[in-house]
């Protein structure tokens, strides 16, 4: 199917920004992985401190501290993954705007930026004030960092901007994907916010009340597994009224199944092994795969539900185009 390139007329912005919009969810991945061993080791307060850490700067902490143990380890390269985050959201920006004129490639760079340094904030203050609240919402809040860093990476993408011209316009069949996209996103991050809350509620509570969280996520799986076969319904609907999908869109869609598979199965290895009080390298690494999974597949619902968008606003103007036609 042949493309043609919406930037008609408007200059080239060249592969950096795409490539560093990438590189920034790339780095994003590390930092997730920390992220979710703090909170299975329990190491949110191994180094005391924020930006000034047991008396050093934080990127001059010294080595012979930051190797001391497990827990200082884990919790300080988390810190440094999330400045090295901080400092490609900005470079990204910044090629963005000298690079890119597109209103919607600044916009989805500087929403990047700002949600970095939004948890960034978030994450210090955790550690200030050793809230456990914050320290919720500081790990409920990684993974849509990490799906806006993946929507921008899109965004930027050079299969986002060249429109492909599909054989039929099915107006309702997109506007019907672009809300079962949305749904399957919203129901997602809600199973997200589950597991974070039966997470880090774990260590402080007893047997009956972390049971009652595990259900609720248990339950929740169940929500998510519903919202994402409408979704797929509705994907194969649109495949079959326009012939052929963006390529974007059909490789998101192409990982969704695997990811769900790859995401159940880790959530049950993880509960059946798990084992109060014991963490050990296996209990640790599937407990962060399990995070890391979670990640993985509300980012790819984001890039789903952000090409169905475009779908269904790309086909609007056409559709009112027709019905003028007809009018006169």
């Amino acid at each position: 199917m042949s493309a043609t390139l919406v930037l008609s007329g408007a200059r080239e912005p060249g592969p950096w920004p795409w490539r560093s919009g990438f590189l920034c969810a790339l780095c994003a991945v590390p930092l997730l992985l920390f992220g979710g061993s703090v909170t299975t080791l329990g190491a949110g307060m191994a180094v005391d401190g924020w930006l000034i850490a047991e008396g050093h700067f934080l990127l001059f902490f010294p080595a012979e501290k930051w190797f001391r143990d497990t827990a200082t380890f884990v919790e300080h390269s988390h810190r440094l993954f999330g400045v090295l985050v901080g400092l490609c959201a900005l470079a990204c920006l910044a090629l963005v705007w000298l690079r890119d004129p597109r209103r919607s490639a600044r916009l989805g760079a500087l929403a990047a930026l700002l949600a970095v340094c939004a948890q960034g904030t978030l994450g210090g203050l955790r550690v200030l004030e050793n809230s456990p609240e914050l320290a919720f919402l500081h790990g409920a809040l990684a993974q849509l960092v990490f799906a806006i860093l993946c929507a921008n990476a899109t965004l930027l993408s050079p299969a986002w901007r060249a429109v492909s011209r599909p054989s039929r316009v099915a107006h309702a069949e997109r506007r019907a994907f672009a809300g079962a996209a949305l749904l399957a996103l919203l129901v997602t991050y809600a199973q997200v916010g589950l597991g974070a809350w039966y997470r880090h509620g774990l260590r402080p509570e007893p047997v009956a009340a972390s049971a009652l969280r595990l259900a609720l996520h248990g339950l929740g799986a169940l929500f998510v597994l519903a919202s994402a076969a409408a979704l797929m319904r509705r994907a194969a609907r649109l495949r079959a009224a326009e012939g052929e999908l963006e390529v974007g869109l059909a490789r998101s869609l192409r990982l969704l199944p695997g990811l769900l598979l790859v995401q159940l199965l880790l959530g049950g290895l993880a509960w059946a092994g798990f084992r109060p009080g014991e963490i050990g390298p296996a209990e640790w690494a599937l407990s962060i795969a399990h995070v890391l999974g979670g990640a993985l597949l509300l980012a790819t619902l984001a890039v789903v539900a952000l090409w169905a968008r475009r779908l269904a606003n790309a086909a609007a103007p056409r559709r009112a185009a027709a019905a003028r036609l007809e009018a006169r």
